[in-house]
């Protein structure tokens, strides 16, 4: 048994959270192997993740719940090997990036697939629609990072120096604990702070995930080095329309699909079926 900012995570809450994130990231992941990932699946997979993780389990399968309680168990004190299963879970989830890429970001994560399923509003597969995306506001690549690492070491250092675990007051996952217990209810900051993701998300792409997420500032290391990711065949023609479309400019040929969230578009919009999950 093991504590989670005042909740007690058992091993009834590990099971569901680690069935759930396997199923979903081997269904997910086999689909686009295939290239047959359609818009229904894809919502199917979604919503799988978003009622049963973030409503009917509160929030479970948590990326950032393992690095929140390494952090807590730092600032009181106390030795690390008493959060061993929790270094175990982190440790597992960044090993699974190192073969099929952020696929648990983009369709195990409920946080994730809540702010996903809220993108579609304005961040299209149709091009002449992303258009039409007046409110979008598009962060560059490094800005976004830098954000994101700053707040990373932030939470760090506060809690090595400070005995300082913000994660435990900022952590939008626990928002979800609304729907478990109702009553009970006392994650307010969390829950405001999942509230404004919502909307957000509605004009930034991804905004917890690309701007606060410290697990994503872990997983953009080891996601580089995949072993399977997003690539542009032989029949590639250059259009640039998948770089066009990509809500998160990692659509180049270049580009290290560090922070590729598998969502798909690129695949998509291109009109020579030239991209496609290889080794």
């Amino acid at each position: 048994m093991f504590q989670m900012s005042g909740a007690k995570l058992q091993l009834i809450d590990i099971v569901p959270m680690f069935i759930l994130w396997g199923i979903l990231s081997v269904v997910a992941f086999f689909l686009l192997y295939r290239k047959q990932m359609k818009k229904t699946y894809s919502l199917i997979l979604y919503g799988i993740s978003l009622v049963i993780g973030g409503i009917i389990l509160g929030g479970i399968p948590n990326a950032v719940m393992p690095i929140q309680q390494i952090l807590f168990t730092i600032t009181m004190g106390n030795p690390v090997l008493t959060v061993l299963p929790m270094i175990i879970i982190l440790f597992l989830l960044l090993a699974t990036t190192l073969v099929i890429g952020r696929t648990f970001c983009g369709y195990g994560c409920p946080l994730g697939v809540l702010q996903e399923l809220i993108s579609k509003v304005q961040f299209k597969t149709n091009a002449k629609k992303s258009e039409r995306g007046k409110y979008i506001l598009g962060i560059p690549k490094k800005i976004r990072l830098g954000i994101r690492g700053v707040l990373f070491l932030v939470f760090f250092i506060m809690a090595i120096f400070w005995s300082m675990n913000v994660l435990q007051i900022f952590n939008p996952f626990l928002g979800f604990s609304l729907f478990v217990n109702p009553l009970g209810f006392v994650f307010w900051v969390p829950l405001i702070l999942l509230g404004i993701t919502v909307i957000a998300s509605l004009f930034v792409y991804r905004p917890w995930c690309t701007l606060a997420c410290p697990f994503g500032v872990m997983t953009n290391l080891t996601s580089r080095l995949s072993r399977y990711t997003l690539v542009r065949t032989e029949d590639c023609t250059d259009c640039g329309l998948c770089e066009q479309i990509c809500p998160i400019q990692e659509a180049g040929r270049d580009d290290s699909k560090a922070e590729c969230y598998l969502c798909n578009r690129c695949a998509e919009i291109c009109p020579q079926d030239a991209i496609r999950i290889s080794k």
